[in-house]
């Protein structure tokens, strides 16, 4: 199945309330009032267990962390993304290609080892199972050799993040040394190649100058902007989270920001709670649209989570917080998971160019 299919699919469930016992709730309709709404389904597009397992020594059954297979449940997550995290240092001289495979392996041994997983590239939904997608984040060592890249997007990656913390061949990173580059001719190239393959790049990690000249390549191909994990600069002034002019523009490209639970992304401190999280997704959406805002945990990431927000079970809180504050159930169920899945099913349009062979 196309991920255009299996988006339909996983949109299918999401839209299935009878299945649940209730009925679905209108725009108009006040905020619950003690539960008798049906959980808001959550697609998270930046969960990083992979690298927990495949670094850190983390038990494939993911019994322990953020996003361990309880909290999931309890979250009631309906997507996840696993992102094949190329760390800088993975070893001297930085990450290979080969490397990738192997992390890439470990993904498929997590979802393997975890039943409620459906197996990446699956052509169905399924009401209780997690559907599971891939990214790349820190692609620096495709740098050898962009044509590469081919065959991790036929395998089902898709979305991809040039680099990490530190500046690549490719591009410069939001928090490297400053840089007098954005994107490389090399990174352009591989850009153009990721989109023309039908997988979108990842802005998160892009320094603004990069962010910048990715927008005329995105264009080009009818590409949406996205930020898997980023939050809203002017509110918590970081080099990682995004100005309100880049808010604009993935609004008006039909991208999307995800929410990114790190409490110095979320208030600019070591310590937010829930309301803090409730004031970044309020100026999101003021500022790019409430169909331009997603989650991008960023769960076992390092991170450090607002209290009410400790793991993924807590998702329910933030949606019920949300609702709560006025906004309208259908406009949570967009940023907890219709907005992401739009994103996911991203195709470039028939007779678009093929991959440029440079």
């Amino acid at each position: 199945m196309s991920a255009g299919g299996r988006v339909r699919a996983l949109l299918a469930v999401t839209c299935a309330a009878g299945a649940l016992g209730a009925p679905r709730p209108t725009r108009g309709d006040p905020p619950g009032d003690g539960g008798r709404e049906l959980p808001v389904q959550v697609v998270d597009l930046h969960v990083d267990v992979p690298w927990q397992v495949h670094f850190k020594g983390r038990d494939a059954r993911l019994d322990e962390g953020h996003a361990r297979r309880e909290a999931l449940a309890a979250g009631h997550y309906l997507g996840i993304v696993l992102p094949i995290y190329l760390p800088d240092r993975a070893r001297a001289g930085g990450p290979q290609i080969e490397d990738a495979e192997a992390i890439l392996g470990t993904i498929e041994a997590i979802v393997a080892a975890n039943p409620v997983f459906l197996p990446l590239g699956a052509g169905r939904a399924e009401p209780g199972k997690i559907s599971t997608f891939l990214s790349i984040e820190g692609a620096g060592a495709f740098a050898a050799d962009i044509a590469q890249i081919d065959r991790f997007i036929a395998r089902g990656v898709r979305l991809i993040s040039p680099n990490h913390a530190k500046h690549t061949r490719l591009s410069s990173s939001a928090t490297g040394a400053p840089a007098a580059f954005g994107l490389t001719e090399l990174g352009a190239r591989f850009c153009e190649r990721v989109y023309a393959q039908g997988a979108l790049i990842d802005v998160s990690h892009l320094s603004d100058a990069a962010f910048a000249d990715l927008v005329p390549i995105a264009a080009a191909h009818g590409a949406p902007i996205v930020a898997t994990h980023s939050n809203a600069r002017a509110v918590a002034d970081r080099p990682r989270n995004l100005t309100d002019e880049q808010l604009r523009i993935i609004g008006r490209t039909g991208g999307v920001a995800g929410l990114n639970f790190h409490a110095p992304f979320v208030n600019g401190t070591p310590k937010a709670d829930l309301d803090d999280v409730v004031a970044q997704v309020a100026h999101m959406v003021r500022v790019a649209g409430v169909d331009h805002v997603a989650i991008g945990s960023d769960f076992d990431g390092g991170i450090l989570p607002p209290k009410g927000l400790e793991d993924a079970s807590a998702l329910p809180a933030l949606a019920a917080r949300l609702r709560q504050r006025g906004m309208a159930r259908e406009d949570v169920e967009k940023i907890f998971s219709r907005n992401a899945l739009r994103i996911l099913g991203w195709r470039p349009a028939a007779g678009g160019a093929a991959p440029p062979q440079r």
